[in-house]
């Protein structure tokens, strides 16, 4: 191989690599506030946006964020339309179709009660009898869904699970903790709700990618997600929230 020959390579490949860090990974983000969403000026908002971009700045990944209903955006990813998604759960049927990240948050679900109410909770058999609100098509893990200790009834919005609250339809609302405090805060009912301390539920969230398309990448995320988590990080970008 001659100089000019040797030149031409190293030229091409300092092209490639520039070229491969230029590419950039579009993720769908949805209306989960205060985690995720549209502010008034179209831009993304909410802390999960603070921590997935933060991952990808230290991973030295390009990213760029595309607001859509959460149906589109899981069947664009699961498509390749799209790269991925978040926050998004990991249940046994979607691991056929998607890689993940490490857990980039810990999302604890809690009963929403009547501020009058007599109810706690410990385990599942304190709700015995009960009616408990939960969002229509939502999955809450195998143990609460197929539970035969109280009756469930589905809403399509939290809006709509409040309302049955406050007009007695339901006993409590089972939902993400700071999502609920914003809904009910935004609707003035917050002084009128208890939120009782035991999570029934903790899940994990995370960033879902097309199945076997972006291991490399989800290598260099995880790193730095573990790295946010070791160090404080993620959990004071969260507690800015609360």
């Amino acid at each position: 191989m001659n100089r000019k020959t040797i030149v031409i390579f190293v030229l091409f490949s300092f092209f490639l690599a520039n070229t491969v860090n230029a590419q950039y990974i579009a993720l769908g983000y949805v209306d989960f506030p205060p985690y995720e969403f549209k502010n008034h000026d179209g831009k993304p908002q909410g802390l999960l946006i603070t921590i997935v971009e933060t991952v990808f700045q230290r991973s030295n990944v390009n990213l760029v964020l595309k607001y859509l209903p959460f149906k589109r955006a899981y069947l664009s990813t699961q498509r390749g339309e799209i790269d991925g998604l978040f926050n998004f759960y990991k249940t046994k049927n979607r691991l056929v179709f998607f890689d993940y990240t490490e857990p980039i948050i810990r999302n604890p679900l809690t009963l929403f009660v009547r501020k009058n109410a007599i109810l706690k909770f410990n385990t599942l058999e304190d709700l015995k009898g009960l009616k408990i609100g939960v969002m229509r098509g939502y999955s809450y893990g195998t143990v609460f869904d197929e539970s035969p200790l109280f009756m469930k009834e589905a809403a399509d919005s939290h809006e709509s699970n409040f309302y049955k609250l406050m007009h007695r339809r339901i006993d409590a609302y089972l939902c993400d903790k700071l999502t609920g405090i914003h809904v009910a805060t935004k609707n003035n009912l917050m002084s009128e709700l208890v939120i009782l301390p035991k999570p029934v539920i903790i899940m994990d969230g995370y960033i879902g990618f097309t199945k076997g398309k972006h291991r490399k990448v989800i290598k260099k995320l995880n790193k730095a997600i573990i790295e946010m988590h070791q160090n404080g990080e993620i959990e004071k970008i969260v507690n800015q929230y609360k």
